[in-house]
């Protein structure tokens, strides 16, 4: 068998996702101890499940952590006595994510609003007003035509 081919098979990601069979867990370390360079695919494809993992994953929400401790019920040995302690003594920490999107107070939203309808005014007024310099000029110049300079003959 091609080292690729087995590779490419699949059986790293069946591996390391714990999916694999039991005969295929023992050819597997057969095949590492045969080809290292299975171990540096290995890694490889750790750090890119890890990655997808990290990128698709959401954080539970603490309430969800408090119940699966309290189900648990975490237990510590005490070292002294002999005798077990609870360690989580059902204590609910809230920690409040960041969040990402940006607010913006209404007052602010009004003024950028209000400095948009001002720019547009603005923008509309030098317009119109333009037109009216154009056409007094187009009229300023029928009534009072400019007469062109006569050209003196040049002398040699």
């Amino acid at each position: 068998m091609d080292l690729e081919d087995y590779i490419e098979s699949g059986i790293i990601e069946s591996y390391l996702l714990g999916l694999a069979t039991r005969e295929e867990v023992v050819m597997f370390e057969r095949m590492r101890n045969i080809y290292p360079q299975l171990n540096g695919e290995i890694a490889t494809m750790e750090y890119k499940l890890q990655k997808l993992g990290e990128e698709g994953g959401i954080a539970p929400p603490a309430q969800v952590w408090n119940r699966i401790a309290e189900r648990i019920q975490w237990e510590e040995v005490s070292t002294k006595t002999g005798t077990k302690q609870k360690q989580n003594q059902g204590h609910t920490y809230i920690i409040q994510a960041q969040n990402r999107t940006m607010t913006i107070s209404i007052w602010w939203r009004c003024a950028f609003i209000a400095l948009c309808v001002i720019v547009m005014a603005l923008m509309a007024s030098t317009f119109y007003f333009y037109r009216k310099y154009s056409q007094l000029e187009q009229r300023l110049l029928q009534i009072y035509p400019t007469s062109e300079p006569k050209s003196h003959p040049v002398v040699k």
